[in-house]
This record gives structure tokens, sequence and C-alpha cells, in this order.
């Protein structure tokens, strides 16, 4: 008899894992397939032919950072028309020579700027007296073509030969000189126009006042058109090199350096990333013959491998070592003899990258008593090493007590730590380069020691007052020379104290915001407006289906681009914004695509069930999204309470009825949504909390006028008619801002900027505005007869721009915060 066929069970347990890899299998197929379609679609939107032309004069500099937008600019040629600028205007004038401060400090905005750099003669030589008079808008390097054919040389000027003599003197600049320090060592006299138009002669004995506030003044005093300057002998000098610890450089300095009368250039060379060996380089008076016969460097010499090596050091920690291990002990073999001149005529191009994007380079500056050498270098290791700042090089100068300047930053005989570095371009790098130089200007005033200023403006008031004992003296001067403030750039507009709307904005926290973010919170803001003409759709019983949601994903990315395209080449990449900006984007894509897709088919089918007539479950989401529009207007969106809305719209209609289908339908199309955005929001919410530092809530701003300032908006200070205020951000910003305008409020600056954003819904005509500018302009999605107008305009402006638009038809949406 045969035995009978076994049979076999699944067991329950192998049935729920094959249930769990099915189900996991198509997620996991949901997921690829979304991120395919998502990237489909992100791809064919958005706006990448948008150009935009701010058609503004912006006055940069050498490190691309820091531009300022002036309003209008003159290259003059003679003193007079200097004058008559001065005289034919009344507001903010700034100067401007090579552009090679990094900070600002040669211009302001919506500023007279006036461009020095054709204003650049030779007026008078004398060979004999070694004396040579220019117009200061001539580069060091003019001068050395001048006066090489006569054998002689500058007294004292920068390493590199490309900045101009008013910029130098502005700066009060030093060099490498054995012997010598702060330029004014070797001027015999300036002229200057005032700011009522006078031309003033000042010497250290004639005007001296004027003479010592000028020099070195950073432009806050006038003008200065003429110098007549020292000169030196052309002779011929030889490279000496040697190595040794940090601890011997003070010691060795004094014993070999300082008081050689052959010694003409000197300079130690700190290595990074350990500071802990130093190159001293010192060039000495000889007889020898050359070893180099030019006289001077070539203007037209290529410079190819000088980038690429400083951006290898910059890159790897194994190119600082190879330079300082390899590269350097061979090239320091050799002991060149050269002219004088020829040492003296180094070009910037030497060490300019090929492109600085991303990451550029700069100059910040720090000055030392030299009995406190030895304390300093700890300091600076240690500020260095703890924010792993990237250091190219840190340069030893050394320079004699200042004669008399106003702003001397060689207070006594100091050291100078010339620190050359590389940094991101980003609003978050440079806000890294903050820290670490905040942190050195303190350890430099710890050994009753300064700073240099024409870098990037990160110190506070109580730190320049610091390194600047008689800083007040300056601004005395400045006050009875120029009591209108005509004379400004960036530097004066933080640290000037005898403006009135001149407030101590360092001490409120978040005070400033960059500038890029009024542009790039414009696609942020969609996603609050869209939601509105959402609200608004359905509130006109019009149906979810017909609603254009694919037209709202366009939309979306195309403003996200026109943002991009605007900002990519004027403002700090903001890497953190612009990635929630596509975070945001993407989520919003996802959701609006499958929502559209879901509205289209099964939406339009249960509605048609209906007959297009509402049922109880339509009135109740149209609530949900009119309350959802109205938090998100003042609030972040995840902090919307999704879920009471899900036992809402069970609870509140009956589960059976007329329209069983469309109400069934509703239920769990409208459940399923809230319930994955509640827990959508969560993430997000916790994410951003634990990612960001959390915002007080307020955006602030200097302003003059006598209005009443009424709650929500505070004063947090007042000076007369000069007002710090405080203003709550999101749609209060915009409800608040206007009442403040009409009261005749004027505004200096709204989160340390001068531009700001506004939209407008309307259907009137762009063309011609003049206090506004147009960025661009949509037609709203839900009704294609009215378009969202966005413009900006100068928030000292913005009543007459607010007016314009009111007058050519339009609606004040939103003002975008910063």
């Amino acid at each position: 008899m045969d035995s009978p066929m076994p049979t076999y069970k699944i067991s329950p347990l192998k049935k729920i894992f094959k249930i769990i890899r099915v189900t996991f299998k198509l997620l996991l197929a949901f997921l690829v397939i979304t991120a395919i379609v998502t990237t489909l679609v992100v791809y064919n939107c958005g706006d990448e032919d948008f150009k935009f032309d701010f058609n503004d004069k912006l006055v940069g500099n050498v490190t691309q950072l820091n531009s300022v937008r002036v309003g209008h600019e003159i290259s003059p040629t003679t003193e007079q028309e200097i004058i008559s600028a001065i005289t034919d205007t009344s507001g903010p004038i700034s100067i401007g020579g090579g552009r090679y401060s990094q900070g600002g400090q040669v211009a302001y905005p919506d500023s007279l700027h006036i461009d020095m750099r054709k204003f650049n003669k030779v007026l008078a030589f004398d060979k004999d007296k070694k004396q040579i008079t220019v117009q200061t808008g001539i580069r060091w390097r003019d001068i050395q073509d001048y006066i090489d054919p006569y054998n002689l040389s500058i007294r004292i000027m920068q390493t590199y030969s490309n900045f101009t003599v008013g910029g130098s003197l502005s700066v009060n600049v030093h060099g490498r000189y054995v012997g010598e320090g702060p330029l004014i060592k070797s001027v015999d006299q300036i002229k200057i126009v005032l700011a009522d138009g006078s031309l003033k002669t000042a010497s250290p004995t004639e005007n001296s006042e004027l003479f010592y506030g000028a020099i070195g003044g950073y432009g806050g005093i006038g003008v200065i058109v003429e110098a007549t300057l020292n000169l030196a002998d052309n002779i011929r000098v030889e490279r000496t090199s040697d190595v040794m610890d940090i601890t011997e450089y003070k010691k060795f300095f004094f014993d070999n350096v300082r008081d050689n009368q052959a010694a003409v250039f000197t300079n130690g060379d700190i290595y990074p990333p350990n500071y802990e060996r130093v190159r001293s380089v010192t060039w000495i008076k000889t007889d020898k013959s050359l070893t180099d016969e030019q006289r001077i460097r070539p203007r037209d010499a290529e410079y190819y491998w000088g980038p690429k090596i400083v951006d290898f050091m910059a890159d790897y920690d194994a190119g600082k070592w190879m330079r300082q291990h390899i590269l350097e002990p061979v090239y320091y073999l050799s002991t060149p003899v050269v002219w004088r001149n020829n040492e003296a005529s180094y070009d910037v191009r030497e060490l300019e990258p090929a492109s600085r994007k991303e990451t550029t380079y700069g100059l910040r500056e720090y000055f030392v008593p030299v009995e406190k050498f030895d304390e300093f270098v700890p300091k600076m290791r240690a500020i260095f090493q703890k924010h792993e700042a990237d250091i190219i090089n840190v340069s030893i100068r050394h320079a004699h007590q200042d004669p008399g300047a106003l702003l001397a930053w060689a207070k006594t005989e100091v050291f100078a730590f010339v620190v050359y570095y590389r940094q991101g371009t980003s609003r978050e790098d440079q806000e890294k380069v903050k820290l670490w130089s905040k942190e050195m200007i303190d350890a430099a005033v710890s050994v009753n020691g300064s700073y240099y200023l024409p870098y990037q403006v990160y110190e506070s008031r109580a730190q320049f007052a610091a390194a600047y004992p008689h800083a007040q003296d300056y601004f005395a001067l400045k006050q009875r020379l120029d009591p209108n403030f005509r004379f400004r750039n960036q530097l004066w507009a933080k640290l000037y104290p005898d403006d009135d709307l001149q407030f101590d904005k360092d001490n409120v926290k978040q005070y400033f915001r960059g500038e890029e973010q009024t542009f790039l919170t414009i696609p942020e803001w969609y996603l609050v407006f869209n939601p509105v003409e959402y609200a608004n759709y359905l509130t006109a019983d019009k149906a979810p289906s017909r609603f254009p949601f694919w037209e709202s994903i366009s939309e979306y990315w195309r403003l996200y681009d026109r943002v991009r395209k605007v900002t990519e080449d004027i403002y700090p990449e903001n890497s953190q914004y612009i990635t929630m900006l596509r975070v945001i984007g993407i989520s919003t894509t996802i959701e609006y695509m499958y929502k559209g897709l879901y509205e289209k088919t099964i939406g339009t089918f249960t509605a048609w069930t209906a007959g297009g007539e509402l049922t109880p479950e339509d009135k109740i989401i149209t609530q949900a999204q009119l309350a959802y529009s109205k938090l998100i207007y003042d609030e972040a969106w995840y902090k919307f309470d999704f879920f009471p809305w899900i036992k809402k719209i069970w609870a509140d209609t009956d589960f059976f009825g007329k329209n069983f289908i469309r109400k069934l339908e509703r239920k769990l199309f409208f459940s399923l949504e809230f319930a994955i955005k509640t827990g959508y929001a969560k993430i997000i919410g916790y994410a951003a909390t634990s990612s960001y530092e959390q915002s007080d809530g307020f955006i602030y701003m200097t302003a003059k006028g006598a209005g009443d300032v009424q709650s929500p908006a505070k004063i947090l200070e007042q000076k007369g008619d000069a007002y710090l205020l405080a203003v709550p951000r999101w749609g209060v910003f915009t409800a608040v801002l206007p009442d403040l305008v009409e009261q005749g409020f004027i505004f200096q600056d709204i989160s340390g900027n001068t531009r700001i954003v506004l939209s407008y819904i309307g259907s009137g005509d762009t063309n011609g505005l003049k206090d506004a500018k147009l960025l661009f302009a949509s037609p709203l999605v839900s009704n294609p007869q009215q378009q969202r107008v966005y413009v900006y305009a100068a928030v000292s402006n913005l009543k007459h721009a607010m007016q314009e638009l009111k007058a050519k038809g339009f609606s004040l949406e939103h003002i975008y915060d910063y």
C-alpha cells in the first residue's frame, strides 16, 4: 500500500515575512519611481535661461567679497572735478583707488563714488632732493617706472606695487623696510579736498592735525589729491636666509637685523600648520655683481606656477609640509643679487588664483609690541589650530613707532603679523573667518597691540576703541571738518560713533542677516502664497481637481532658478538656505505631483458621482486649508496641528448619507494626506530646531522719524529722532513696516542691508518704474488675469517705491525680510 503524499503547511510566521518582503519591494519600487519621476519633473521645470542685471554701479575688491552698490561714479582727472563733485551734491561720498582693501572701505551704498585711478599724473620731481609730487590715483609701479632711470627708489610702500598712492596713504601702509615703519614717515606733505570743497595743504608742520588725521584715516576726512613723497637710492641688494625655532626669532632679529645699517628688506615667514618654525629673509646692501640684470620686474610677466603652488598648499597639509621641507630649502639655496627696485616691484598677479568663485584669499594683520612677541605667538597658534583656519603664511614684519597719526597702528615699536589665508566664499565660510578674526583681535589687544583696518570689517566697536585709543580725537576732527558725515564707507558706517544712527548693533545678537536672503526667501514664501491661492480657490466652491498643481510646481522652480541667477554673482553663496529651498521644493513637488494626479483621477470620479455637489467633508477640507494658509503666514508650516482636523472630518460628518462615495473618498484621502503631514512635520520640526540657531522672531533696523512706534514694533534704543527698532518677522513684518513708512520713518538699514524685495498683486503696467526696480513677474496660477510682481527697492526709499506701485494699481502682498 502506497504511503500518502506528505503535505506542507506554510507557517504563519513565514506568511508574515513574505508579506513584509512583498511590501518592502513594493515600497522600494514606489520610492524609486517617485525619485525618477520627481527628477524628471524638476529637470523640466524652472527657468534656466533667466538673466538679470542689477544695472548698479558695483564697487568690489580683490577678494570678490563685500561688493557695494554705489549710486553714481565719477573718474576725475582734475582737482576741480573733485571739488565740483563735492560741492554740487549733498549725499554720502566714498573714495576708491586700487580697490585692494577687502571689507568695503572704499565704498558706501548709494554714495557718490570717486574712482581716483585716472587721477594719476606726476606733478613735480626733484632728483637732488629725492622727492616726487604726484596725483594720488597713481600706482606705485608707475612711480617706479618714472624714477628708476634716475637710480631712485620708493622709500616706503607695500610689498606689491599695484596699489594707488592715495589708497596707501589712506590706510597708512608699511612694507618690509628695515628701520622704517608706516608710510607717513616718508610723506613730506599732502593736499586734501574737504567736505566744504576747500583745498588744504597739510604736513607735519602745517595743518598738522589734518595731516595726521587724513593719513591712515580711510577716506573719512576728505579726498587726498596730492602727495609729496621722499625717495631713496636704488641700490643693489643680496638675499640672505636663516631658519630657526620661532622662540629664537626675536633675539635673532634684534641681534642681526634691527640695527644693521646694511639691511634693506626683511621679513620672517612662519610655517603653518604648526607655527613653530620661521624663516628669516633679509636683503642686504651689497657691491656684488648682479645675478639678475633686470632693473625692475616686467609688467607683462606670466605667473603660472605661483598660484598653483599656493592652491596646493591651501588644499593639503602635505603641500604646507613640502613648502617648508622641500620647496623653500631648495629655493633659498641661492643668494641672488638684484636692484632694490626689482625686489620692490612685485605684482599681485603672482598670487591670483584662476577663480575666486568658491574660494578666495584674504589678509588680516595684527601689530604686537616687540617685547610681547613671545607672549602673542602661542595665542595666535592656539586660535588658528582651534578653528582649523586655512592659513597659507604668516609673515613677520617690523615697524618703528608712528610719528603721530591719529589712527596709528604702530603705537610703539611693533612686530606685524601679516596673515595670508584661504576661505570659502559662502555665507557660512565668512562666519567661520569672523570667529577667528575677532579672537585674534582680542589676542592682539590683550598684549597692548592693535590690528589693521583695511580688511573684512568684523571688529566690534569695543575692539576698535581698545586697539585705537586716539580714535575719539580722529572722530572729533571728522565731526568738525565733515559735520554731515559725507565721507563714509563700510568701515565708518560701522564704527563712526557720532552719527545718530550708529547704534551698537553688534550687541543685538541676530541684527545682521545676509542681503541675499531677501531674494532667496521668494520661493519659500511662494509655498505660503500658493496654499492661500488653493484655499481661496476652494472657498469659491471650485473643484480641487481643477486646481493647477502642475503649474504650481513649475512656478516654484521658476522662482528658485530666478533668485539663484539674481544672487549668484553678487552675494556670497548661502548654501544652507539654498539646500533648504531644494529640500522643501522637492517635498512640495512630490506632494503636488501625487495630489494633482489623484485629484485628476479618483477625485474627479467621486466628484462626478456627487454631481459636482459639495459634501460636508469638502467644506471641512476647505476650512482646514484656510486655517493652514493663515498659520503659515506667521509661523513655520510644521507648527500647524494637522491631527485635530483628521478627527474633525470623522466626528463632525455622518459616515453614511447622500453622496456616500464622495463622502468616504474625501474622508480617506484627507485623513491620509494630513496623517502623512503630521509625521513629516514632526521630522522637519526636529531637524529645524536641532540644525539651525533658533530665530528670536524679530527683524532689526535703524531709522529716523518722529512717528508713534506702537506694538508689536519695539524701540530698543532712541537718540533724538533716531531709532533702533525691532519688528516681528513673517506676516507681521509686512503689516507693520508700511505703517512706519506712512508715519514718515526713513530707514538707514534693515538687518544691516540697504535693499529689500517686495511683491505686489495686480494687472497694471510695470513699465517705467523709477523708485522700485522690477525683478520679474508671473501670472497667478489660479487666476492668470492677475500677476504677482516682484520688485526691489532701497530701504531708505520705501515710501516712494510703495506709492509708485500703488499708483499703478498694484496691491502689496509681502515684504520679504531676511
